[in-house]
């Protein structure tokens, strides 16, 4: 298990780093019209650095139990694990269809009502508001148009 977890930290510290190292190629301050293009990009990526930095050096300060072959994840935890992951391939692969909002409503009503056991109208209320909300926040107050997939584009300019 300590190998695993001290791999995945190493890996993310890189990751990090590059991440870093590509969001200071765009302007990270405040410029004239609000953040600059690599300002969210760049404090996440130090954030995640820090964070898997973190769990790096916890870990390697930490000394392996004799013996300590427990499986990363265990056989158990394999299908809730694919419930969650294979919907969500499914919705990166079919971006230019569905879109961020589209996909990211059926990803949530789908693990709501499958993985959750929600009611009903929970489920539709969370998967159509928290959609809706991120439309409002990227599309209107940031002025960043986000995918909207070929479906949405044809209900919403008939193209």
């Amino acid at each position: 298990m300590r190998t695993a977890e001290v791999g995945m930290a190493a890996a993310l510290v890189v990751l990090g780093g590059v991440l870093i190292w590509q969001a200071v190629q765009l302007p990270i301050g405040w410029t004239p019209i609000g953040p600059g293009a690599g300002f969210f990009p760049f404090w996440l990526a130090v954030g995640v650095t820090v964070s898997a930095a973190g769990i790096l050096v916890g870990r390697l300060r930490v000394q392996p139990a004799p013996r300590d072959r427990k499986a990363f994840i265990p056989t158990h935890a394999w299908r809730p694990l694919l419930a969650v992951f294979l919907p969500m391939v499914a919705v990166v692969a079919l971006m230019n269809v569905l879109g961020i909002y589209l996909g990211g409503a059926l990803y949530l009503a789908g693990y709501m009502w499958l993985v959750g056991r929600h009611r009903p109208l929970t489920i539709v209320l969370v998967s159509v508001l928290v959609p809706a909300a991120l439309f409002f926040i990227f599309e209107r107050w940031f002025l960043l148009p986000l995918p909207k997939g070929a479906v949405l584009e044809s209900i919403l300019y008939g193209r």
